[in-house]
């Protein structure tokens, strides 16, 4: 039966039998993107002043009380062979039953035609069997005048000012499993259904799933020990009992960033209660990576920021047309309704805060896009496809809204009559006006290079793609966030366009030593006599191919040398996803951006602590290499960690710190020697400090010593 649950969901998702709508059973589908979809409806009906009627229903238990002829009527359905019905009749005849009482397990019983709750093929039977009614309800919308039709406002105006504003997506119903919503506009075609808040009542309600992690957080139970337990172990439970609880619900709906903030401090503060050290420890420091000199507890801001920014990025590029559809219209009316047609996730139009606009639009949008406000530079959402300008499908009111911000005196010439004189003429986008025709050129390509050849994302690195025939070219790429990939595929490009220049009937062959490409490029594209070919790399051959690609290798790598004289070439995005999250001196980032996010805002954090906090966070001009991980992660006795924590801080109980606080008359060493006692005196200066130890250096010595000679 496992077998036939995995074919049966993979057959399924091909073929899109199962509604866009319903998440159960959806491969790459997470309960998140119900809950931002569930928002977009949300904040679209508060956007047009469009009342929107949702009922709630809770169809009776799938798993306990699911009819095995509903199962079999949508295999039937759909056109999937009789067999499947017959394999799990089979499966459900004659089933043995135990039963756990308080007395011990009865002898079994014997049932028929019921579903296993917890079955391998029982969560499929269910939404197959509730499929049926899903498509059902969609075609009674088809003929209902109420149905709840979703478009951008530029739309319903007539005057869609770009290609996703042309979106639009008659909704149904939503399903989760046994959970469904129905919509409509008016209350009579909604009549006969009911659902349970329990799954979907914190819907873009921020501030509510802020007080639920708060008293997660607040009635977490710690272990109990004999002893105080080390700080290593109190950041292991914290990180894989409560982190991992916490991640689960900003999945489904972020919250602020101060209200994270306070999380953490909370986090950090029944912590402290248990190390027992009177002053508590600073939160930014203690939640910082270890390689950024931190203690790498787990920082709830840093998770929260991550999710919604990936989140927004995951919603316009789905993988299932209804959610996809409802990002883009919500994006469409954040740009041209309510930011003056300037994308909000990109350029100028990120320096708006639209944190008063949190009925219009998801909250966690507005997380995301504050989010990538804050970083320098800013972090933006790139839509790579502009090939609309260039088609000339735009609104021409669009086109005038964004050049107002660079020429003021444009609406003294063109103005709204003249626009609407215009669309009475039938002229409402650019290509009404006219049109560019696009030439139709032939492409090939050869080798690229990075140095250095290991460097991360954090790294700066020198790209450089190059590409040789009858004539040669080498260009460069620039960003942090790139690979010799990107290298190779400009590579490509350049040879593919130098190639233009042959005008005869000969067949052209393109050599690399990148296989990848020959096979995505025989896999895609039609080559009109143009013949892709691999050849091995750094070859000694003395074959004309090998010679080839040692002097593409030759010019790619040599130009390293001279790479800032080197023209540069912008990474091709024709295989990105339609929007990609792009930074300047990273370039677009196609690696994770949860990653990218939790690393960048952590090295943020650790630039602002450098300054000030009496500069005991400063790493310029110290060793910059990452502390050893074993004393600070996994030492079972780390009580010199905790010390550092506090010391870092400054909040270690030191006689100048007590003085400043008024515990203690003097400020002076309290071992008695005749200076500030402060932290960098205890543990650098001091000399009784010194000779305890070196005395308990000894010891250890000795004890290990012995331990070794038994």
């Amino acid at each position: 039966m496992s077998w036939l649950n995995y074919s049966l969901i993979a057959y399924a998702s091909k073929k899109r039998i199962l509604p866009d709508t319903q998440v159960a059973a959806q491969p790459g589908v997470q309960t998140r993107d119900l809950m931002s979809f569930l928002a977009g409806v949300k904040c679209w009906s508060h956007r047009n002043k469009q009342p929107v009627y949702a009922l709630k229903r809770d169809q009776m238990k799938g798993f306990d009380y699911l009819a095995p002829q509903g199962f079999y009527d949508a295999v039937k359905a759909y056109g999937l062979p009789d067999s499947i019905a017959d394999l799990d009749r089979a499966a459900q005849t004659d089933t043995r039953c135990f039963i756990r009482t308080a007395y011990g397990i009865t002898d079994p019983i014997t049932v028929t035609g019921v579903t296993k709750q917890g079955g391998p093929l029982s969560p499929l039977k269910s939404t197959f069997t509730t499929s049926m009614g899903h498509y059902f309800m969609d075609d009674i919308v088809r003929a209902d005048n109420d149905a709840l039709t979703l478009t951008t406002m530029s739309m319903k105006k007539g005057d869609p000012h770009l290609p996703d504003a042309k979106t639009s997506l008659t909704l149904a119903m939503v399903e989760a499993t046994d959970d469904s919503f129905i919509f409509s506009r008016s209350l009579n075609s909604l009549q006969s259904n009911t659902l349970a808040m329990e799954r979907f009542q914190l819907i873009d309600n921020p501030s509510a799933r802020y007080h639920e992690i708060l008293e997660l957080v607040n009635t977490f139970q710690f272990p109990r020990t004999v002893t105080r337990p080390p700080i290593t172990l109190l950041r292991k439970i914290i990180s894989q009992n409560l982190i991992s609880r916490i991640r689960a619900y900003l999945t489904l709906q972020p919250i602020k960033h101060a209200d994270a903030e306070k999380l953490d401090q909370k986090v950090i503060e029944r912590v402290h209660n248990i190390l027992g050290f009177p002053f508590r420890p600073n939160t930014e420091i203690a939640t910082l990576p270890l390689s950024l000199h931190g203690f790498d507890f787990p920082s709830i801001a840093r998770i929260n920021q991550a999710i919604a920014v990936a989140g927004i990025g995951r919603d316009l590029n789905h993988h299932i047309v209804a959610y996809r559809n409802m990002a883009r219209i919500t994006l469409a009316d954040w740009t041209c309704e309510k930011n003056d047609c300037q994308c909000p996730l990109n350029g100028s139009g990120l320096d708006k805060d639209f944190g008063h606009y949190s009925k219009s639009l998801p909250a966690a949008w507005i997380i995301a896009q504050k989010t990538m406000r804050s970083f320098n530079p800013p972090l933006v959402l790139r839509p790579v496809d502009q090939s609309f300008w260039a088609d000339g499908d735009v609104s021409l009111s669009h086109l005038l809204s964004l050049m107002t911000r660079s020429v003021p005196d444009i609406k003294k010439i063109i103005n709204g009559t003249a626009l609407l004189s215009l669309r009475a003429k039938g002229i409402r986008l650019l290509n009404d006006v006219g049109w560019w025709e696009t030439s139709h050129d032939r492409l090939w390509a050869s080798d690229g290079s990075m140095v250095p050849a290991t460097a991360g994302i954090t790294e700066r690195k020198s790209i450089i793609g190059a590409a040789t025939g009858d004539t040669t070219l080498v260009m460069k790429t620039k960003g942090r966030n790139l690979s010799i990939l990107h290298g190779e595929l400009v590579g490509l490009i350049l040879a593919l366009v130098l190639s233009q220049e042959q005008t005869d009937d000969t067949a052209l062959t393109l050599l690399t030593d990148h296989l990848n490409s020959v096979r995505i490029i025989k896999d895609t594209a039609e080559s009109k006599g143009t013949l892709v070919t691999y050849t091995p790399g750094h070859c000694s051959n003395n074959t004309i191919e090998a010679r080839m690609n040692n002097e593409a290798d030759h010019y790619a790598s040599r130009s390293q040398q001279i790479s800032n004289t080197l023209p540069t070439f912008q990474p091709p995005t024709f295989f990105m996803n339609n929007y990609t999250f792009y930074r300047d001196e990273d370039g677009y980032i196609e690696s994770s951006i949860t990653h990218f996010i939790e690393t960048f805002t952590a090295l943020s954090q650790a630039s602002e602590l450098a300054i000030g906090h009496g500069y005991r966070m400063v790493r310029l001009g110290y060793d910059m290499t990452s502390p050893p991980p074993y004393p600070y992660i996994r030492a079972v006795s780390a009580h010199s960690a905790a010390v550092q924590l506090y010391a870092r801080s400054g909040q270690l109980a030191t006689a100048s710190v007590l003085h400043a606080r008024g515990k203690i008359d003097s400020s002076t060493c309290a071992l008695g020697c005749i200076a500030i006692g402060d932290a960098h005196h205890l543990f650098v200066n001091c000399e009784i400090y010194k000779k305890w130890r070196m005395k308990s250096a000894m010891f250890v010595k000795c004890g290990q010593q012995r331990s070794h000679s038994e």
